[in-house]
């Protein structure tokens, strides 16, 4: 009998030590810390490792650390619930706002960035088409140089009409349309200047002294210039780009009251155009 009382107290007494040494243990182990601290922790470590935040807002990301740290200082000094809920709660948003002010300030700057790549860009293309431009100009130069020396080696003069290259009375057969020897060799370079410069059109007009009566020197200076012309037309040039005009006495250039005067009136005169000019539209003036 004394035997079980005694049991009886020694289980008791150890149940009762196992009591008092858990609580002691519990209320010396550390306090466990809040899930909103935690996350503010979280959220803080986070956007100190984004780039965009320590390069364009680190003021707002010193703010989100500063509100951390009095967070945790609350929670360490074992103040309210609410206080370390709400310090914990700022901490979070500003380190939100920290995240999403680096993210306008990078766009800001990503478009910055593009718009001065954009004008670059049209900088180098003016500079491109200013290059071009001079480099056009140069061959339109070189190439007007060649025209012009070209003209110079078929004899045309230069006018207010274009270029006139004229073929004196001596490059027909006397009071006939038929070309001479001389007046073919002439017609041979026209020939192969045209092929030269395709882009040329010409007028042949024929032209007649004021001896003998105006309707035979009419057609006397038509049939010239249409001898001209089918000249041309037969060595390869289009009739596209010709036009046979006889004007007969209508627009002497000397007096027909000399011979040397009649001489320089018997003639054919042949009009290059300019670029872009077209025959048929050619029109002379009075």
């Amino acid at each position: 009998m004394m035997i079980s009382f005694s049991k009886s107290w020694l289980n008791k007494g150890v149940f009762v030590l196992s009591l008092s040494l858990g609580l002691l243990i519990a209320a010396c182990a550390p306090p466990t810390k809040p899930v909103d601290l935690e996350r503010a922790e979280a959220a803080v470590e986070q956007v100190q490792t984004d780039p965009n935040v320590t390069q364009y807002v680190p003021v707002r990301l010193d703010e989100a650390k500063e509100a951390l740290q009095r967070a945790q200082v609350a929670w360490e000094k074992d103040e309210s619930t609410e206080e370390v809920e709400h310090l914990a709660y700022l901490a979070q948003r500003r380190a939100a706002i920290a995240e999403v002010a680096a993210a306008e300030k990078a766009a800001q700057a990503e478009i910055k960035n593009l718009g001065q790549e954009r004008q670059q860009m049209l900088m180098e293309v003016r500079e491109l088409e200013a290059r071009q431009a001079r480099e056009q100009a140069k061959m339109a130069e070189a190439r007007t140089r060649e025209l012009e020396q070209r003209l110079a080696e078929l004899d045309a003069e230069k006018t207010k009409r274009g270029y006139v290259l004229t073929l004196g009375d001596i490059l027909f057969e006397v009071d006939r349309a038929e070309l001479t020897p001389g007046g073919m060799q002439n017609l041979f370079r026209l020939v192969t200047f045209l092929k030269e410069y395709p882009d040329r059109e010409v007028v042949i007009e024929g032209h007649t002294d004021s001896t003998g009566s105006a309707v035979y020197n009419q057609e006397l200076s038509q049939r010239r210039a249409d001898s001209v012309y089918k000249f041309l037309m037969n060595n390869g040039i289009s009739p596209e780009r010709i036009v046979a005009r006889g004007y007969g006495e209508a627009y002497p250039v000397a007096p027909n009251d000399t011979a040397a005067g009649r001489q320089r009136n018997r003639r054919v005169e042949i009009v290059i155009l300019g670029a872009g000019e077209r025959a048929k539209e050619y029109q002379r003036p009075g």
